[in-house]
């Protein structure tokens, strides 16, 4: 009998510690309405939201073409709530013999030419660094892209190339 008692004492004394380190409780409280709800938004605006398309089948040689594009943190004086980075991508078979400048606010961004890698469609990828917008201030980046066709190039050779140049913009949030 005093086996029985000892028995039980000690399975039960087991079962008391398994079940009491295994057993947990979870209280939080919280005050909601000293909570704030705001959800940052992430603004990020161009001419066409995540690409452009620059026919170039026009061109002859001797021609200067520019073209401008703004890209932004901001839309109708609403800023975003996060740092945003973007890099822009330009695209083109690059047939033509043609110079293609990138301007951010008349500085020189880069020159897209055979120096950059191309893709699986054999189209010249020119990349940006990245740029960051800020979310303190309404930011607006400025863009001029510059293409030339240089006169020494009035060959039949050229006359029906068909070139165009795709502008990728890729956004994300800054962490």
């Amino acid at each position: 009998m005093k086996k029985k008692i000892i028995i039980i004492s000690i399975a039960a004394i087991l079962i008391l510690l398994i079940a009491g380190a295994t057993y947990s409780y979870f209280v939080s409280n919280t005050n909601m309405t000293s909570v704030d709800q705001h959800i940052a938004k992430f603004i990020f605006n161009s001419d066409s939201l995540d690409h452009l398309e620059i026919p170039l089948s026009g061109l002859k040689p001797g021609d200067v073409k520019e073209y401008s594009f703004e890209v932004s943190n901001n839309t109708d004086h609403v800023i975003s709530d996060v740092n945003i980075s973007y890099t822009l991508s330009l695209l083109t078979p690059h047939y033509m013999p043609l110079v293609i400048e990138l301007y951010k606010d008349e500085t020189l961004l880069m020159t897209c030419d055979e120096s950059y890698s191309r893709n699986n469609q054999n189209e010249l990828v020119c990349n940006t660094t990245t740029q960051e917008l800020d979310y303190h201030e309404e930011v607006n980046d400025n863009y001029t892209l510059k293409i030339t066709f240089d006169s020494n190039y009035n060959s039949l050779d050229y006359a029906n190339l068909i070139d165009y140049l795709n502008i990728e913009i890729r956004s994300y949030q800054k962490v």
